[in-house]
């Protein structure tokens, strides 16, 4: 028997199509969760360039403390460091001073 070039082709049957489906939607669920993951690390990457970036800035600012804490002990101007501070931040005051404050009046609505 000769093969007939004229035979019909068979169908593909049902389960075949289902199976293709089922693929097909695996990897479309692949490829979602995918782009979902590289959208999450970006904003996670962006979050912590900036966290990294106030650290930088905290650190430097730090530094420059201890830049001014280490030129004080140094130059022996301690004392005078310590009264400036007390003045300045903490009020205090000589013995004898006094000290005036602007209190500013605030609008009774009248």
């Amino acid at each position: 028997m000769m093969a007939d070039n004229n035979a019909p082709v068979q169908e593909q049957k049902p389960h075949g199509r289902f199976a293709r489906f089922i693929a097909s939607a695996a990897v479309l669920c692949l490829i979602i969760y995918a782009i979902f993951n590289i959208i999450s690390q970006q904003a996670q990457i962006a979050q912590l360039k900036k966290q990294s970036e106030a650290l930088s800035a905290q650190i430097t600012e730090q530094e420059q403390r201890s830049d001014e804490y280490t030129r004080l002990l140094r130059s022996g101007d301690e004392a005078e460091y310590m009264e400036r501070i007390a003045v300045e931040q903490l009020g205090y005051a000589y013995p004898g001073e006094r000290r005036f404050y602007i209190v500013e009046k605030a609008d009774s609505g009248e």
